[in-house]
Formats: structure tokens, sequence, C-alpha cells
């Protein structure tokens, strides 16, 4: 498992995220990555320092949410690790995650291209909703093989927190705006293709969504 997390110089957010992470992810990972989309070679030197056990990566310049994703992406292609752990760095978690089952759920539904972990509701929509999935709640299936639960849709791909196959980089990430929305809507041109949230459909949210802006740009 690598676990990759995406900063764009909020040390602060990082900070808590990745102290997060070390408490609460579950199951081996075997490379830790932080990709730094500063543009800043002495900031990536400060963070090599306060994260000694990350390889820290990055471009020359600032390449933007969508440039970043493939940068990161084209660091992991010659790895060995089958699965990748997405972190961007606004994020905590509010329990245990474990990550060896929720590999096995990917190895045994192969329609699935990711298991997202749910945040809190974040914009007005989802509040009104009382959450993400309350929002549309007709589109998510329960599912379950009787040791864990997850629930199947094919509304978005997300950047949230998440567990995804690493060949998921061969299909490439898409340039422009608005390219988290083209890459689900490139995925689910494949009509067998589903997203997925790790745990029930009452399940409280997973994580914590903790960065009040955007720091990068190209969304």
């Amino acid at each position: 498992m690598i676990l990759l997390v995406m900063t764009d110089g909020r040390v602060d957010c990082l900070t808590e995220t990745i102290e997060s992470a070390r408490e609460h992810l579950v199951g081996e990972v075997t490379a830790k990555l932080i990709h730094d989309d500063t543009g800043d070679e002495a900031h990536r030197d400060y963070l090599r320092e306060a994260f000694p056990d990350f390889e820290v990566i990055g471009q020359p310049t600032r390449q933007g949410f969508g440039g970043a994703i493939r940068s990161a992406w084209a660091n992991l292609q010659s790895r060995p690790e089958r699965f990748v752990f997405h972190l961007e760095d606004d994020f905590t978690f509010n329990e245990p995650v474990d990550l060896g089952l929720m590999q096995r759920v990917l190895d045994r539904n192969p329609q699935l291209v990711q298991l997202a972990l749910r945040r809190q509701p974040w914009n007005d929509a989802e509040r009104a909703a009382g959450g993400i999935v309350e929002q549309h709640p007709d589109d998510y299936v329960d599912c379950s093989d009787g040791v864990s639960d997850w629930l199947e849709h094919r509304r978005f791909f997300t950047t949230n927190p998440s567990i995804y196959r690493r060949s998921l980089i061969e299909k490439g990430w898409p340039d422009g705006e608005h390219s988290e929305g083209v890459f689900g809507i490139r995925l689910c041109e494949n009509p067998t293709v589903r997203f997925g949230y790790w745990g029930c459909r009452t399940d409280p949210p997973k994580v914590h969504h903790i960065g009040d802006e955007r720091a990068g740009t190209g969304y």
C-alpha cells in the first residue's frame, strides 16, 4: 500500500492530517509520499525534515490541482504496490480505518474503482439534506460481504480520502478545469464501473474536512 498525501503549502493542516493518519490507518503501508505543489524546493526541504518517514516529491513549478495529480501518479507508475491510499492535506480521521479490509473488498469486487471515506456535509445542499448520501439516497446501493459494508454508486470519483488500485493511474488524469468531475465521467463510460463509500448508510462520517479554503489552483 502506498500512502500518497497531496499538499500545497498548508503546513498546519498537513501536520494535523499526517498525525491523524498515523493514529488511525491500520495495515501495512510500504511507501509514504508527500506530493508538494508549491514549486518551492526550500519548502520541500522543510517537509523532509518535519516528516522524515515520507518521501517528498513535486515539480519545479506549481502544477495546479490536476497537474499535481498527474505529477504524483507519474511517480507511482513504476512502484510495485497494488494499492494507493489517496489523502489530501486537510482531512482528519474520526475512527480507525482497516486498509486490509478495504483492499480485500476491492480485490473481490472488480467493478469498484475506489472506496472512499465519507466526510461531514460541506456545501449548502449537503447540509440541508443531512449528508452526502442523504442528498441522493436512491443513488446508493447497500452492499456487504458479511464482514465489511459499503455503498456503491455511479455519481462521481472523489479525491477525498480513498483507496484505489495503482493500475487506475493508467487511465490518465485529464487536463483543464473540473478535472475531478471529468475523470469520473470518463470512468462511467464503462457501464460496469462503480464507486464506493466505506461503511453502512447509517454510519457517521469517517473523516473530517478541516480545510476552510482550497489552497491549490485549477480545480
